[in-house]
């Protein structure tokens, strides 16, 4: 890892984790990550075409990801499907939406997807997780999401990867 992804990575982690907190109204109160999201992470989707697929990391062995191979994601201080990231959190862990019904790929459970008004409504689910996006993921592959307090990469059973 280079000394400058190194450094993007702990500004972005820094971000997340002041705008995951709560401050004493519970409102999130941090600024948003000023990177953008990887492609699209968080847009709705066209009708239907959210997918979820699973994918192989020589570290996390195998996880969810959307169509594009972005790392899909569970807070650990979500309710079921009542989201607890909002305000500046929602910024940094946009939800992943679908207008239809999401589909699966190899490897991944279909009785297991589904949708629910987290963040935005159609929010997927997985296995009764709210599923979101890193905006610290800059591209397909990327999991710089792993690691930080209460968000997990999510294994093709719906399962937090500790």
């Amino acid at each position: 890892m280079t000394t400058k992804r190194i450094l993007s990575v702990l500004i972005v982690a820094g971000a997340v984790l002041t705008a995951c907190g709560s401050s004493d109204d519970g409102a999130a109160s941090a600024p948003t990550v000023s990177e953008a999201p990887a492609a699209s992470a968080g847009e709705t989707t066209p009708a239907g075409s959210a997918t979820v697929m699973v994918a192989a990391d020589p570290t996390l062995g195998e996880h969810l990801v959307d169509a594009e191979g972005r790392t899909l994601y569970l807070f650990a201080k979500d309710q079921g499907t009542t989201t607890a990231c909002t305000g500046g959190c929602a910024d940094n862990w946009p939800p992943i939406v679908a207008d239809g019904t999401p589909t699966g790929g190899d490897g991944v459970d279909a009785a297991l997807l589904g949708t629910a008004d987290g963040i935005e409504a159609n929010q997927v689910t997985y296995n009764g997780h709210l599923l979101y996006y890193f905006a610290g993921d800059q591209a397909p592959g990327d999991t710089n999401g792993v690691g930080l307090p209460d968000w997990f990469a999510v294994d093709p059973a719906g399962n937090a990867i500790p």
